[in-house]
């Protein structure tokens, strides 16, 4: 019997950390890849609104977050993927605002303050103008390499971390000659010893980088470069912080690198691609000359 209570004991014991593990684990996920908009309702006077009711629409998956703002007018809407919204306000005796083409970066905070007029609840007014283009609740320096630059720019190799050397104090590593990062550089198997992560941020060691994948750690723990490169298709945007990155990034002296992938939609999408080469589009040096015959083709979608 003692050994049953024991046992009982163990289980209890080991369902209990598993569960906090859970938990702990998906709040912290939560803080890395995705944004959040936060701000405070006034009135005409500049009193603050409490219980007014804000909404965030995501405009392609038709998805809503509802909060109530607190006493002091604040309201907090966290833990939103990144994409374009529509934000809508009400209180009663109030009319409705509504305000579209809110667009949420990865890893942003949005700062937008309402400012409601007196009214009946079915009278709406629609606000112009998106999210500030400062981030004023993050002290981080980077930019964002956003989806238009990923399908606009050449990228070699389909690599989409060779955007990454648009942001200021980014340039490309130069990577070792072994898998191990020798001569005190790493490299990846990607692109052969040129190493398709080789990035140097404000001249860190290219080991010194943090990469993550939606969140996810997402670094190779031999040579501390990435693990998985995220798919050009893919790739909605990404964020590379060189600077005073968040408590919540760390292990990484270097550059954060966080990359979000594109999400489902309430309509249907897809790509495709084709990459060719073929001697017939290469120029003569001569007409004597003979062109070798060359035909290579690389799809994918």
């Amino acid at each position: 019997m003692k050994d049953n209570s024991r046992v009982r004991l163990l289980l209890k014991r080991l369902a209990t950390s598993i569960a906090m593990l859970l938990l702990f684990t998906f709040t912290a996920l939560a803080q890395t890849d995705t944004g959040r908009i936060e701000g405070t309702v006034t009135d005409a006077n500049g009193a603050v609104i409490a219980g007014a009711t804000v909404t965030a629409i995501n405009v392609e998956q038709n998805t809503r977050t509802e909060v109530v703002t607190n006493d002091e007018g604040f309201y907090s809407i966290p833990a939103l993927r990144p994409g374009a919204y529509t934000l809508e306000i009400s209180a009663p005796n109030f009319s409705r605002q509504t305000r579209p083409d809110v667009v949420l970066q990865v890893s942003q905070v949005a700062r937008i303050d309402s400012q409601l007029q007196a009214g009946a609840v079915t009278e709406s007014v629609e606000v112009s103008g998106g999210a500030p283009l400062v981030d004023v609740g993050s002290s981080a320096i980077g930019e964002v390499i956003q989806g238009r630059q990923i399908v606009e720019l050449p990228l070699n190799g389909r690599n989409v971390l060779e955007l990454a050397r648009l942001v200021p104090g980014v340039t490309a590593g130069v990577p070792g000659g072994f898998a191990t990062g020798a001569g005190g550089n790493a490299e990846t198997f990607r692109g052969g010893n040129t190493g398709g992560a080789a990035l140097s941020v404000n001249g860190q060691r290219t080991q010194a980088n943090n990469f993550l994948l939606d969140g996810v750690d997402n670094n190779e723990s031999l040579v501390n470069t990435i693990q998985i490169f995220p798919q050009a298709d893919a790739t909605q945007e990404f964020r590379v912080q060189t600077s005073v990155a968040p408590a919540e990034f760390g292990r990484g002296g270097g550059g954060i690198v966080n990359v979000a992938t594109r999400s489902g939609r309430n309509d249907y999408f897809g790509s495709a691609f084709i990459f060719v080469r073929n001697d017939n589009f290469d120029a003569r040096r001569s007409e004597d000359a003979v062109k070798n015959e060359f035909r290579r083709g690389q799809f994918g979608g």
